[in-house]
């Protein structure tokens, strides 16, 4: 095995072990997606467009909207331009929700980097950035 090849399964083995993983790959899925999405849009959303973006089924995507929706976290409504379309809108419950979340989140960044110390973290952001345009050159269509 070379050198390269054991490297990825070290990151392979780092990526799929224990819970912390587990949550920063949840929230890029499901109810947390999507209202993030819209939170970031801070448009309306059809559903379609959130099945695209999520890469998800639109089975999927209407299970997790009518969730959202009866959490009143999201509202959805006929477009008033095409009365065929729905749109989706994240309500002020839902802003709160993603609002926590986020801080949750970079809370505990704050914290493990803290950890890791400054110099550490520097040199963590600067090898993530540069592995991420090295991976969107190589593949631009999985890398959008």
């Amino acid at each position: 095995m070379s050198g390269i090849e054991e490297l990825v399964g070290s990151l392979e083995k780092l990526m799929s072990r224990g819970k912390v993983m587990d949550e920063y790959n949840r929230s890029g899925k499901g109810e947390i997606f999507i209202l993030k999405y819209l939170y970031m849009k801070e448009s309306p959303a059809s559903p379609s467009e959130l099945s695209e973006a999520l890469n998800s089924s639109t089975a999927r995507i209407s299970a997790a909207l009518g969730t959202l929706e009866k959490k009143g976290q999201i509202h959805r409504e006929i477009d008033t331009t095409n009365r065929r379309f729905v749109l989706v809108t994240i309500t002020e419950d839902g802003r709160e929700r993603i609002r926590a979340n986020i801080d949750r989140m970079r809370s505990h960044l704050i914290q493990v980097f803290t950890e890791m110390g400054e110099e550490d973290a520097r040199e963590f952001v600067r090898l993530s950035k540069r592995f991420f345009e090295v991976a969107q050159r190589s593949r631009p269509d999985i890398c959008e």
